[in-house]
């Protein structure tokens, strides 16, 4: 009996271990805030230079990333401005698939459903005709500031909703404040102060990695093996600048690059979320919440370096 539950435990040793091969990591790219964003370059040239480098990085290192779309963009006072449709027309030559992640991006907690819903529906008009004229359909739904729903009556309706239009929401595991860096980094480039920039920038990648073994930790904790992640990183300044070494930091880490499909075959993507609250905050998070874990759980997430928001305050 004793030699029988040996073998059982290294059954199972052996089992788990091909279930979950820890020398496999996985992670999809996801982008946000289409065309692009930025604070302080507003010339058409930002938009295509960001464009061009964050295509780059992606195609050398065969990533098929999902880009969400605010179609809101593509009117500059009201006027149809055909150059954001021509970078979201990269995006999808590139081979990358694009999301409605709403007209406006605005705030569904400030809203109610009934006003919500038509920031969904004008987020679709051009983005659906273009990804026709690919032959592609509108898959995907990324929710602006990552809000659900502060109450589970607008939860549900908004994903009732969502469902009704055949949408699939695409999660996020892996969040984290790559605005901020942006900000300070085009501030400073904007102030032509290059080596505030440059520390800027290399604090990035390492806050970057910092954030990427905390929720790897978060995955292990809660689920017990590591997730097929989704990261979560916008269109900015920062990020066609340095992304490339952000990726070298992935692959450093030993994770391999997958698409949006790929991803959300992990079943943990189809875990109970009733996470009701005004934040926008992991699916990790919001599992776990939703599994009763609170406080020191959460501990220990990266922040962003006290000199870079004094200096955004400046």
């Amino acid at each position: 009996m004793f030699l029988k539950k040996i073998f059982l435990s290294i059954f199972l040793l052996f089992a788990f271990s091909f279930a979950y091969p820890q020398s496999y990591k996985y992670l999809c790219i996801t982008c946000d805030d289409l065309p692009y964003i930025t604070k302080y370059f507003k010339e058409n040239n930002t938009g295509r230079y960001i464009t061009d480098k964050l295509l780059k990085t992606f195609k050398e290192n065969n990533i098929t990333a999902l880009g969400s779309v605010n179609s809101g963009k593509l009117y500059q006072n009201n006027i149809f401005d055909s150059s954001g449709v021509k970078i979201l027309e990269q995006w999808l030559d590139a081979g990358m698939v694009l999301a409605n992640h709403t007209y406006a991006h605005k705030n569904y907690n400030n809203l109610f459903f009934s006003e919500f819903r038509y920031d969904i529906l004008d987020g679709e008009i051009v983005l659906k005709e273009l990804l026709t004229s690919k032959g592609t359909k509108l898959k995907y739904f990324r929710h602006p500031f990552l809000f659900r729903g502060d109450t589970k009556e607008k939860a549900d309706s908004l994903q009732a909703f969502l469902d009704s239009l055949g949408y699939i929401v695409a999660p996020v595991s892996i969040d984290n404040s790559d605005y901020i860096f942006s900000w300070a980094y085009e501030k400073a480039k904007f102030e032509k102060n290059d080596s505030l920039a440059g520390k800027i920038g290399n604090d990035y990648v390492i806050y970057m990695e910092d954030v990427l073994k905390y929720y790897e930790n978060q995955s292990m904790a809660l689920l017990g093996y590591n997730i097929k992640h989704i990261v979560l990183m916008h269109a900015n300044l920062i990020n066609a600048d340095y992304f490339a070494e952000v990726i070298e930091m992935y692959e450093r880490n030993g994770y391999k690059f997958i698409t949006i499909d790929e991803a959300l075959q992990d079943s943990c993507y189809r875990m109970q979320d009733e996470f009701y609250k005004k934040s926008g905050i992991s699916w990790l998070h919001r599992w776990a919440y939703t599994a009763g874990k609170r406080g020191d759980f959460f501990k220990g997430e990266p922040v962003v370096p006290e000199y870079i928001e004094s200096f955004l305050k400046q």
